[in-house]
């Protein structure tokens, strides 16, 4: 059998990501804050997309134009196109437009310019890194010493802690592998280990104390040894953390074979000490929670309302559409312009289908979590991905879109769409638990005051036996963390 090179021609079916499905997509994921700076950026790259202002209240020139006057603005409008400082092509043969005059906003205000000054004069808090590099400033080293300090200083979390080894920022910083990639605002020569561990012992001197560290002991050592001399409490810190955790003096006593008292002392000494240095200098930043979806109950029942109070509506520039129409345009200038047009209208389309979406699977997350909100989160259901999807007709991939990122307002508070979902705890009979519920319940039997006895994982999860609710412990104590809620022993007042 001869085998030789051949061409054959086949026919084949592919789904092909174009990037109008890819825009769409992505339309998805947004949340109304983001959405809202989405539109802001399309009314600045697209002229022929304006914003309908008869629906949108804002400062702007009226609208209410007769036919005739469009008809000049468009000629007025097709005449800039031929100007030379409204029309530049670029290196791609395309055709940027510059909107000089017709300006769709009103110019600024005194008032507005007053309040854009006092915005921008807000004071701002000094970061870590900031204070650090401002002593670092005053210290007299060399010019080499301080970029090594600099950058150590990027590799230091907001807590005042090293993240990474210095044996990986010398081997990153060196080889520009990635393993180590240095901040963006390094840009310093290669260091070697024994230069890092130099500035390492310069920032671990600075304010605040135990700056520098890499780990919660080297943390505490660094403030200890500051203060003055205690070797019985470095002892502790070296060997007994986690007893002086647990508050077991009497346990360290016995195994350093010392006085309880003088390790009681060494208790208050080690209690003083900050275990996150950069603790003071850590604002937050505060995310407001716009809810993106509302779900009422009236009369009839629960209604779903999409909160879209201040997302403008959009339009198509009517100017645009008329000089899209016009025979005697320029082909250049018409192919342009529907370009512009076209793009205006996908965008308002991809906004309408997420709010169609969003609302459809906010309605189908109701009915199915009905309990909740007649009756509150102990009464989540289980629920995942796939239910929403088969109900709907959609995609599983669509519904974990549409619910990244949301939030719905309802009677019992503010809550992401995720938290909707949840997989299904076992029970004896019939009846099936969602993990949120559990979570619920596990909360409320901890917090139950009738209950002096702290209990613990095990009694825990035995009581919810006798519920009829099969759970482990691991489970119980997994559930617990993420409630943030410490464990028995240290529950004890």
């Amino acid at each position: 059998m001869e085998i030789k090179p051949e061409i054959q021609l086949r026919q084949t079916q592919k789904l092909v990501m174009t990037p109008q499905l890819q825009q769409a997509i992505k339309m998805l994921q947004l949340s109304n804050i983001e959405l809202a700076e989405r539109i802001d950026q399309e009314l600045e790259e697209n002229p022929a997309l304006e914003i309908d202002e008869a629906d949108f209240e804002r400062d702007t020139v009226s609208v209410e134009q007769s036919q005739e006057t469009e008809n000049e603005r468009a000629e007025t409008l097709e005449e800039e196109f031929y100007d030379a400082s409204a029309v530049s092509e670029t290196y791609e043969g395309e055709y940027k437009y510059e909107n000089k005059e017709y300006s769709h906003l009103e110019q600024p205000s005194v008032a507005d310019k007053k309040r854009e000054f006092i915005e921008g004069t807000v004071f701002r808090e000094e970061t870590l890194k900031e204070h650090l590099l401002s002593q670092i400033s005053l210290l007299t080293i060399s010019e080499r010493q301080a970029e090594a300090c600099e950058l150590i200083t990027g590799y230091m979390d907001t807590m005042g802690y090293i993240t990474i080894p210095l044996e990986e920022i010398h081997k990153g910083h060196v080889s520009g592998g990635t393993k180590a990639p240095s901040p963006d605002d390094a840009d310093h020569a290669a260091f070697s280990l024994e230069e890092l561990e130099g500035a390492l012992a310069i920032i671990q001197s600075l304010d605040p104390p135990g700056v520098g560290a890499r780990d919660i002991t080297e943390c505490l050592l660094l403030q200890l040894r500051m203060k003055g001399s205690y070797p019985l409490a470095e002892r502790i810190i070296e060997d007994f953390l986690n007893e002086i955790k647990l508050r077991k003096l009497d346990e360290i006593s016995k195994k350093l074979k010392v006085p309880v008292s003088k390790v009681n002392d060494a208790f208050n000494i080690i209690s003083g000490l900050e275990p996150y240095p950069g603790r003071q200098f850590y604002s937050g930043e505060i995310k407001y929670i716009i809810p993106d979806v509302i779900i009422e109950e009236n009369e009839d029942g629960f209604e779903v309302i999409a909160n879209n109070s201040f997302i403008p509506k959009l339009r198509v520039n009517g100017y645009f559409e008329n000089l899209m129409r016009r025979k005697k345009s320029d082909k250049r200038i018409k192919g342009f312009v529907s370009e512009k047009v076209q793009s205006a209208k996908n965008f308002i389309h991809w906004i309408e289908q997420r709010e169609s979406t969003l609302v459809r699977v906010t309605r189908a997350i109701l009915e199915e979590q009905l309990d909740f909100f007649k009756h509150g989160p102990k009464y989540l259901k289980p629920l995942v991905l796939k239910d929403i999807a088969a109900k709907l007709d959609l995609h599983e991939s669509t519904i974990s879109r549409i619910t990244s990122s949301k939030y719905v307002q309802t009677q019992y508070g503010v809550f992401q769409l995720k938290y909707f979902f949840s997989n299904t705890i076992p029970a004896y009979g019939s009846r099936e638990y969602s993990s949120t519920s559990i979570k619920e319940m596990i909360k409320d039997i901890i917090q139950d005051e009738k209950s002096k006895r702290q209990l613990s994982d095990q009694k825990i999860a035995e009581f919810l036996s006798q519920r009829g609710i099969k759970i482990a412990r691991r489970t119980i104590a997994k559930y617990r963390k993420e409630l943030n809620i410490l464990p028995s022993n240290l529950r004890r007042k």
